[in-house]
């Protein structure tokens, strides 16, 4: 299991690091946000956010998930923070396009995401439109 990509973010005025892929290559002392519970890995998660594959996530869920990552981001932002599901693609760029919309990304989140970050993130058509529609705070 590697790293797909990293998501450069900007988070209180300083350059964090975002990773993003399969939960299973959560590097050794981040952050880990999980998006699959089945992930050997899981147990080491920071923030835990059941997701099914090629599914959503619950919007209340995920608003308190984001808020997390970002609040982590804030308090610690040398320390990587990775996001991951089962490959790192679908659940893993929905929810990389609402950290970034959160974090202060203009435009379209989920376009930012797919030019930094992985061009197919968030897989479905329904992950996308929750993407795009996401709204912070």
């Amino acid at each position: 299991m590697t790293i797909r990509g990293h998501l450069p973010l900007v988070v209180a005025g300083r350059a964090v690091t975002v990773t993003g892929g399969p939960f299973d290559s959560l590097p050794e002392g981040a952050f880990g946000v999980c998006l699959e519970m089945a992930a050997e890995k899981a147990w080491l998660a920071d923030v835990q956010l059941p997701t099914a594959d090629f599914g959503l996530p619950d919007p209340v869920a995920l608003r308190q998930a984001v808020g997390a990552a970002l609040r982590q981001l804030q308090a610690e932002p040398d320390r990587p923070l990775h996001v991951g599901c089962r490959a790192g693609v679908g659940r893993t760029g929905l929810f990389m396009a609402c950290l970034a919309r959160a974090a202060g990304v203009e435009g379209d989140a989920l376009d930012y995401v797919r030019a930094h970050y992985l061009p197919h993130a968030a897989e479905t058509p329904a992950q996308q439109a929750m993407a795009r529609d996401f709204r912070w705070p």
